[in-house]
């Protein structure tokens, strides 16, 4: 058997609905997720075997079952109008006797399958399909194996059934299941239809408190003008008691519509005749009831009729046909009877008649066969008969389908001035079907009918004009055909216009008669205007911006299955937008949309989980998400994937699988996973590091305007890596990202212009860029805008402005300005002077590693100041941040080790540190070092060393070092020779005023070089020579006085 799957008309917790073709014939078919993969194929088939073989005109068809994998497909027969829970949104139930017939045909369903020994356990107006005419086919009954098999008991759907549930079945644990439950159910139909409401106990706050509530005996509340027949049978069904509720065989609903045996659907189609045939049926109408159980006949009446009755008759005995076809398969032609009539005198009887037959008359029996009625009299039927007979071959319904059939009636009926049978055969010949593929015979049909007013055939031109099939395009003609349709109230004209006019679909473009045709369509319930209003009102085109007329109109397209539209509503249920924000409404419309393939809502609904938004945070079933998205080409879905490899989350972690989807998704252009690219390409995540592939991406995603890879292009410039160094391409490309308000680029920018690098020096400039990333929040700037303050570059010095920029920048942790805050507590600059202040930002700054902190925090804990002076605690800070290169902790951790403060005294690890402070230049580290080789402590004494770090340490502005220089190279000096010669020349030189010398000679009595250990005359000499500005002998007389 041929199966193909078609466009996707539904879905539930269980699985997707298409419609599709089954053996070249219209069939529903329902796409079920094996869950329990413990259960047999041959189960499922059994099941199936048992539902095909079941035939009545009010259950849905069954024609098979295909397992294939993990995957069951459910082949039914296809309900052309839609679920009964859609004709309650959609509002056409308008009246009671409707409601009634409805009713009591759903009790019809019910008796048929209880009598076949099978209950329905799932009856709610989802479970109750209309056809076209309204009839009723009952539906997902009799599938126990397949929905245990495939649902998901850990998901609930929103339509939960325990609305509908039964109260003795509310708390069993393990449910025993009657048709008594099914009788509660149809009073819970009966009640949607009357209250014209498809969710049950709305107030409750969940399905569980409703079932709940049910089993204490609350029932919902009938509207006020519910007749008492029909208010009757709903409280019989609704009974606490199983035992009271009645059987559906003896449901009678309006008597006076309907009988127990149900018969509708022949009475409407000749009613629909009647209507149709512009009096041509005024005469009679025809009830007809199928056949008593057990019997193979037709009840018919003789009646008299009017001259015309060959004619109605044989419509009469068509349709009676086509039903036999349905209600009796094998032999259709045995169940159909003869009408014997004779003449009606009068119009009065003949009116009578009709009222008579309209409300449920019955004919009695009459022998014959049907053959003779479908030749001779058949073949003169009205137009209008031969219409309908080829709409029924068309869409298979009664009969088996057959276009051929169908094109061959409606060719009769359009020959016969058919309008409808006209444009219908236009169809036609436009799709091919029945007849050869013909424009032109389809443009002969359609302009014939137009032409009388017809509007499916005005639109149908209006659409053979626009896309120039037969004709030559000329929206001219479109509109003229369009505007005739659309005056008449035809929805898709008036859809059509609305599209011309948004679009300026060779028309003036104007979004406001777009929005007015759209109105018009969409108050119809054309679901595509609906949401195509929807949006005009969410941008505020052609109409006043309104995002709750926007959901109001995106609401009513996605309950008739518009994509776009449940997407929509999702977005603003999503952001609150014309509804209050709800993660969970729009993770129901997004999971709407998303199974239908919309890859954003596939998108979107992925992001709900990765986020935790509206469902339970999940990152296997985001990445589930993005993949189905990805798989349609959705690019940020693709680079999502990168991520979420990159990042390990729903999937293990992975740079080289990262890389790979990062890579799809920069093929196709998408930016961000070209910038993410040339990051894992410069720091040879998942691919071996290399420059040139990074500068290649980056460049590409800087071309679309990519702000963070316009800024690292300009990084790779200004360092020369993967390209020649060039500090005005950088420039450049720091000015576009910065031009986008990318605060890292206006920081970069601002160091450029400050350093006057690839553009002319400008502090005021510099200022200019770091004030834009400084009020973003960017640290960097902030620091850097705090330091032009303090320095008065480029803006008027202000100490309290910097304070307040440092102040930003250490609030949000960053350990530089959080340094420099500590260092203006500590002189009192912009702020009033606080050691504790100091010690404060300090300690934050040093605890996350930052060297500078660590140092000044060390010299607070050396000098006593905001905290308990602790040269332990010094030493301890010091190394940390000398262990870091910092090269002013190291002169001071050689000064401790030098002086033995908080550590054993060691000159030789003092001078290991003075050495590496030295080596980067560090004026301290170079005079301390110089006055180790000038004394020759841990180290040989070489006052050529000494006297060449000497001059470097003056070069770099030690304040000290110049009396060394001098000291050094005076006349009135000689070299030593030993520590006792030392003492000698320096005693001479600090008698004749020379500072260094006094220091010198300090320091020689101090350690016990060259003469007795006197720490009163290394005091004596410290004083002197600090009295002369010398700060190392300040310092070191201040450490002696305190010992």
């Amino acid at each position: 058997p041929s199966l193909e799957l078609g466009d996707v008309i539904g879905y539930g917790v269980s699985g997707v609905v298409y419609k599709g073709r089954y053996n070249n014939q219209t069939a529903a078919i329902k796409r079920f997720l094996l869950r329990d993969h413990t259960v047999d194929d041959s189960e499922i088939e059994r099941e199936i075997d048992q539902l095909k073989s079941l035939h009545s005109r009010f259950i849905i068809q069954y024609y098979g079952v295909k397992c294939q994998d993990r995957e069951i497909l459910l082949i039914t027969d296809y309900g052309d109008g839609g679920s009964l829970r859609q004709a309650i949104g959609d509002s056409r139930l308008i009246d009671w006797s409707q409601k009634k017939r409805i009713a009591q045909e759903i009790a019809a369903g019910l008796a048929y399958i209880h009598q076949e020994a099978i209950l329905h356990r799932d009856l709610r107006s989802d479970n109750v399909l209309l056809t076209r005419h309204m009839d009723v086919k009952l539906c997902g009954f009799g599938l126990a194996t397949i929905k245990m098999s495939c649902e998901d008991p850990s998901k609930e759907s929103p339509r939960s059934t325990l609305l509908w549930m039964a109260p003795e079945l509310v708390l069993a644990g393990r449910p025993v299941y009657s048709s008594k439950f099914d009788m509660y159910a149809l009073g819970m139909v009966m009640w949607e239809m009357a209250a014209m409401c498809t969710t049950p106990f709305k107030e409750m706050s969940s399905p569980h408190a409703a079932a709940t509530a049910v089993y204490c005996g609350k029932r919902e509340q009938l509207p006020a003008d519910t007749p008492a027949d029909y208010r009757h049978w709903v409280e019989l069904c609704w009974k606490q008691d199983p035992s009271e509720r009645p059987e559906a065989i003896k449901v009678e609903v309006g008597a006076d519509v309907l009988s127990v045996k149900p018969g509708t659907s022949s009475a409407r189609a000749i009613s629909d005749i009647r209507a149709d045939s512009h009096g041509a049926l005024d005469d009679t109408v025809i009830w007809v009831d199928p056949p008593e159980a057990g019997r193979g006949d037709w009840a018919l009446s003789r009646f008299r009729m009017t001259p015309r009755v060959g004619t109605t008759m044989a419509i009469v005995l068509v349709l009676m046909y086509l039903r036999a076809l349905f209600f009796h398969q094998d032999h259709p032609q045995q169940t159909a009877s003869m009408c014997m009539a004779t003449e009606l005198e009068g119009t009065t009887e003949q009116s009578n008649l009709s009222t008579l037959l309209s409300n449920g008359g019955h004919f009695k029996q009459s022998d014959g066969g049907v053959a003779r009625w479908l030749t001779s009299p058949a073949n003169r039927l009205l137009a209008m008969a031969q219409d309908r007979v080829g709409n029924l071959y068309e869409s298979g319904q009664y009969v088996e389908q057959s276009h051929v059939e169908a094109a061959k009636w409606l060719t009769k009926a359009a020959n016969r001035g058919s309008l409808e049978a006209q444009s219908n055969l236009g169809l036609m010949y436009i799709q091919g079907h029945g007849v050869g593929q013909n424009d032109a015979e389809a443009y002969k049909w359609f302009v014939k009918a137009a032409c009388r007013g017809h509007p499916a055939s005005q639109t149908n031109l209006g659409w053979m004009y626009v896309t120039g099939r037969y004709v030559r395009q000329n929206a001219t003609m479109a509109v003229k055909w369009y505007t005739m349709a659309a005056s008449q109230g035809h929805p898709v004209a008036q859809h059509s216009l609305g599209w011309m006019y948004w679009l300026g679909h060779d028309v003036t473009q104007s979004d406001i008669e777009a929005a007015r045709w759209y109105t018009k369509a969409a108050s119809q319930g054309y679901m595509n205007s609906q949401n195509n209003l929807g949006r005009m009102y969410e941008i505020g085109r052609g109409v006043e911006q309104s995002y709750v007329m926007a959901a109001e109109w995106y609401e009513k397209a996605a309950h008739q299955g518009v994509l776009e539209a449940q997407y929509s509503l999702g977005k603003l249920y999503n952001f609150g937008r014309g509804v209050e924000k709800n993660d969970v409404e729009a993770v129901n419309w997004y999971t709407k949309a998303a199974y239908q393939e919309h890859p954003s809502a596939q998108f979107d609904l992925g992001l709900m989980y990765h986020n935790g938004h509206g469902v339970l945070q999940n990152d296997t079933e985001a990445m589930k998400w993005f993949i189905k998205a990805a798989n349609y080409g959705h690019l940020i879905a693709l680079s999502s994937i990168g991520l979420m490899y990159e990042t390990g989350r729903g999937v293990e972690q992975s740079d080289v699988e990262a890389v790979k989807w990062f890579t799809k998704a920069a093929n196709l252009g998408e930016s961000v996973s070209q910038f993410t690219l040339g990051l894992m390409y410069e720091t040879g995540r998942g691919v071996e590091q290399n420059n040139v592939e990074a500068v290649r991406w980056y460049t590409k995603a800087a071309r679309q305007g990519n702000p963070g890879a316009q800024n690292n292009l300009g990084l790779m410039y200004l360092n020369g890596l993967g390209v020649e160094q060039c500090n005005f391409r950088a420039v450049n490309w720091f000015a576009g990202a910065a031009s986008h308000d990318y605060p890292i680029a206006q920081n970069n920018l601002g160091v450029m212009y400050r350093d006057g690098r690839g553009v002319e020096q400008s502090d005021v400039e510099a200022v200019k860029w770091f004030t834009k990333a400084a009020n973003q929040g960017n640290p960097q700037s902030q620091f850097n805008l705090g330091r032009m303050y303090r320095t008065g570059r480029g803006v008027e010095q202000s100490d309290v402005e910097a304070v307040k920029w440092y102040t930003k920048v250490a609030s949000q942790g960053f350990p530089v300005g959080q340094n420099n805050l500590g260092t203006m507590y500590k002189s009192g600059r912009g702020v009033e002077q606080s050691d504790i202040e100091a010690v404060k930002w300090y300690t934050k700054a040093a605890g996350q590693g930052y060297p500078g902190a660590q140092n000044n925090l060390g010299t607070m804990y050396k000098n006593g100041r905001g905290v308990e002076q602790s040269d332990v605690e010094a030493v301890k800070w010091y190394t940390k941040a000398a262990s870091q290169g910092d090269s002013n902790a190291q002169s001071n951790l050689g000064w401790m080790y030098d002086l033995g403060r908080g550590v054993k005294q060691d000159d030789t690890i003092a001078v290991e540190w003075y050495k590496k402070s030295s080596t980067q230049g560090n004026s301290y580290g170079h005079g301390n070092l110089a006055s180790m080789y000038e004394l020759g402590f841990g180290v040989e004494r070489s006052e050529v060393h000494a006297l060449d770090l000497f001059a470097r340490a003056n070069d770099k502005g030690y304040s000290s070092a110049h009396v060394h220089v001098n000291w050094l190279t005076s006349p009135d000096r000689r070299t030593p020779c030993s520590d006792s010669d030392a003492v000698e020349v320096n005693r001479i030189g600090a008698k004749k005023g020379y500072v260094a010398a006094q220091y010198n000679l300090g320091r020689l009595y101090e350690r016990g070089r060259g003469v007795l250990t006197d720490k009163e005359q290394a005091l004596a000499w410290y004083r002197k020579a600090a009295a002369q500005g010398h700060t190392y002998s300040r310092q070191r007389m201040e450490f002696l006085q305190r010992q």
